[in-house]
């Protein structure tokens, strides 16, 4: 485990008070006026090793930009068509998917589903 730096806390504390899977560069452009002196590539670092440590969690979208999410236990996402946004969804994780695929031999850590469709900003 790698020592943990002041910048690399910056980076994890402003990812957790936020809840829209930003990119790195949204998460840089939230911490820049706290600390003008942060850089995107020190952003960038830390989130990859914030993910190497399963601190946070890395979201790739079907555009390859990747989101990250600090709420790390399973959980499921909704990602929005129209406007792009991801969002946490407050819903039962099915543990019994998992423990089906663990019957027929395979060994399955976790899984993630991501439903598709309009946000409800956008449904409206």
């Amino acid at each position: 485990m790698r020592k943990n730096t002041k910048q690399r806390s910056m980076v994890y504390e402003e990812l957790k008070s936020r809840f829209d899977h930003p990119t790195p560069e949204e998460l840089y452009e939230s911490i820049k006026p706290k600390y003008p002196r942060i850089s995107i590539a020190t952003v960038y670092r830390n989130l990859r090793i914030l993910a190497e440590e399963g601190k946070v969690i890395e979201i790739k979208s079907d555009k390859n930009i990747l989101r990250y999410d600090a709420k790390t236990e399973p959980h499921y996402h909704f990602k929005c068509t129209k406007c792009g946004a991801v969002i946490d969804l407050d819903m039962a994780y099915d543990k019994k998917l998992d423990e089906e695929l663990n019957a027929k031999g395979y060994k399955v850590d976790y899984h993630s589903t991501i439903f598709y469709g309009l946000c409800q900003n956008c449904a409206k």
